[in-house]
């Protein structure tokens, strides 16, 4: 999970590179902002750092993933995203077609802090359970199929 921290009149202003707007569906209403900036390393060695700030939830800070990359900050902001649209509470759904109630388009990482052992275990279990949900879509494709094929009365010539 990644520290966050605020930002400090030192801070240079984030550049955004990707927003997504998500509807508030309690009874406020409105809609939230999520933006992700350009991951900047800063001197003196430290850890990469990712921006992000979600705007319509109440706490406007500009908050920051961390890590030893810049792909781990992205991936530690967009983590931090998610865990703080959980803990607010507050029914979202994605401005997509077809999006889902509760659903932000903000995914749970596979964690690998235990290990590389526990996470390759934990894919194959996503896995497993992906491969079990289009074998069952595919059935029912080809039942589907089959029903209308049955249907279908040959013509009289």
């Amino acid at each position: 999970m990644p520290a966050s921290a605020k930002t400090t009149s030192k801070t240079k202003r984030p550049r955004w590179i990707a927003e997504r707007r998500l509807e508030r569906r309690d009874a406020v209403g409105g809609i939230v902002v999520v933006r992700i900036g350009v991951p900047v390393w800063p001197s003196g060695a430290g850890p990469w750092k990712c921006p992000f700030i979600i705007l319509g939830l109440g706490d406007e800070s500009i908050q920051f993933g961390y890590s030893e990359d810049s792909m781990g900050a992205i991936q530690n902001a967009l983590s931090g995203i998610r865990s703080m649209l959980v803990q607010s509470g507050i029914p979202l759904r994605w401005e997509l077609e077809g999006a889902e109630e509760n659903d932000t388009g903000f995914q749970m990482a596979v964690p690998f802090a235990y290990g590389l052992g526990f996470q390759q275990h934990l894919e194959k279990m996503i896995e497993a359970e992906i491969e079990e949900r289009a074998r069952l879509f595919r059935e029912l494709i080809e039942r589907r199929k089959a029903r209308r094929k049955a249907r279908v009365k040959p013509r009289k010539e």
